[in-house]
């Protein structure tokens, strides 16, 4: 345990780097590498995988075809840390292929835990979000 904020912020912030750059990559071991062993991983069309060798076997055959050649957009919006040792990032992250801007984004929210091999992520959820029915459910409910 440290209380280095900055450096555990950095850290997790690699961690987020190093996800993208295995999408990127195409290569779902290197993708899932950034979580636990036991991770659970929510996909915003709701799958639900546990553990980091589930997570790369969901992605590995997505790489091959729909996600090949595309990469992942992450705009961190939060990240707070609820212990020294386990934090919580909100982000906003895209699928993207070519110069093309991304039509639809996820709200991501993740859980990253201190190990005995640095910062890795525990959970994390994908939703899609829905600014349209975000829009409607506003009015109807004004």
């Amino acid at each position: 345990m440290t209380n280095d904020r900055g450096a555990d912020e950095a850290a997790i912030r690699a961690l987020i780097d190093r996800q993208v750059k295995g999408w990127a990559a195409g290569d779902a071991n290197a993708y899932a590498s950034v979580f636990t062993a036991d991770a659970d991983y929510v996909t915003f069309l709701g799958s639900h995988h546990q553990g980091r060798d589930a997570i790369a076997a969901s992605y590995a055959p997505l790489f091959k075809k729909f996600l090949k050649g595309s990469r992942l957009e992450v705009e961190v919006t939060q990240l707070r840390f609820l212990t020294p040792d386990v934090a919580v990032i909100h982000a906003k992250a895209a699928v993207a292929k070519g110069k093309r801007r991304p039509r639809s984004t996820r709200i991501n929210t993740t859980v990253a835990v201190r190990t005995e091999d640095g910062w890795r992520f525990a959970s994390s959820q994908n939703t899609a979000h829905r600014r349209l029915t975000e829009k409607l459910v506003g009015v109807l409910a004004s």
